[in-house]
């Protein structure tokens, strides 16, 4: 396990470099001009714009930046934000918290929704209850995540006030309010997931219950729930969790929509700035963390195969 583990970890510094590189040469090459932002009408003139370029490395081509910047990421310096004069860690350090705990939410609200669902679904399969979890997993799919963010601050906001639409409460609040903060977002973000995950459920679960062990169990006076969840359900779980890890590069993707729509100070909103203002660094840095995140989520998921199926061996 542990030089599975050491092999995976210098198979992802290649692929981080890559992302960095793409990103990197796409935002150079990309129209629009950062300084020009930074500096009022006022002074917006060749002479300021180049004095600012060259008291910020920009006045060089755009691989030397490049190289001098991944000098300066292998020290754990993420360099400064064009916009905002602050260094990019210190910045993300900020934003990242609110960011994992929306994202762990709608995990959690996905896997509460689909995994019930989708056992369900299968154990009553052609039946009333298949066809309507069905029908939800497809309305989840199918329906845009802002779309839905709308209705949901439109419903359950505006008309009925029953939840906040907006913004995060302070760290030093109870639970149970930053709870009440997250629950649209979370529904809005994980219903793509939900969706997903519900109909993989029902497939794998169908698939299973259908195999010589269900149907040994059941020989053998196995109650219905018993065979459902101690023998169908961890024989289908390798999928899922499989479908899982990948779809939770979509959710940090779609983080930067949500927080935009309901107005969370995260990493997603941060990204959102630093794009429109062309603002390199903080570009760089956003999408470097994001891109962390997901190899460090999948290397999570190939760890807990060996504890959910015993027969996976990586040495």
């Amino acid at each position: 396990m542990g030089k599975y583990l050491a092999r995976r970890i210098l198979t992802t510094i290649p692929v981080l470099v890559g992302i960095s590189f793409i990103v990197f040469a796409l935002v150079s090459f990309a129209p629009g001009d950062s300084i020009s932002l930074m500096l009022s009408n006022e002074t917006v003139n060749v002479e300021n714009v180049a004095k600012l370029k060259a008291e910020l490395g920009l006045d060089r081509p755009w691989y030397v930046q490049y190289v001098s910047y991944m000098g300066k990421l292998v020290k754990g310096d993420m360099g400064r934000s064009v916009q905002f004069n602050r260094p990019v860690a210190e910045m993300i350090g900020e934003k990242i918290g609110n960011t994992f705990k929306l994202t762990i939410f709608s995990c959690f609200v996905s896997l509460c929704i689909a995994i019930p669902l989708g056992v369900l679904a299968a154990a009553r399969r052609r039946s009333i209850f298949d066809y309507s979890a069905t029908a939800i997993a497809l309305v989840g799919v199918s329906m845009p995540s802002f779309y839905l963010g709308l209705l949901l601050i439109l419903f359950f906001g505006l008309r009925l006030g029953w939840l906040p639409i907006r913004g995060l409460p302070t760290y030093d609040s109870t639970f149970l309010k930053q709870i009440r903060y997250l629950i649209l977002p979370s529904i809005t973000l994980g219903s793509s997931m939900a969706g997903i995950l519900t109909r993989l459920t029902r497939a794998t679960m169908i698939e299973a219950l259908g195999q010589d062990f269900a149907r040994t169990a059941r020989a053998k006076g196995q109650s219905e729930m018993g065979v459902l969840f101690k023998h169908a359900f961890p024989n289908a779980f390798l999928p899922i969790l499989t479908t899982f890890g990948m779809q939770f590069g979509s959710l940090l993707g779609g983080a930067v929509i949500i927080e935009t729509i309901f107005s969370l100070p995260g990493l997603g909103m941060l990204a959102m700035n630093a794009v429109k203002f062309r603002d390199l660094p903080l570009i760089q840095g956003t999408v470097l963390v994001f891109a962390v995140c997901f190899v460090a989520v999948m290397l999570i998921v190939d760890i807990l195969y060996v504890f959910i199926d015993p027969r996976i061996r990586y040495d």
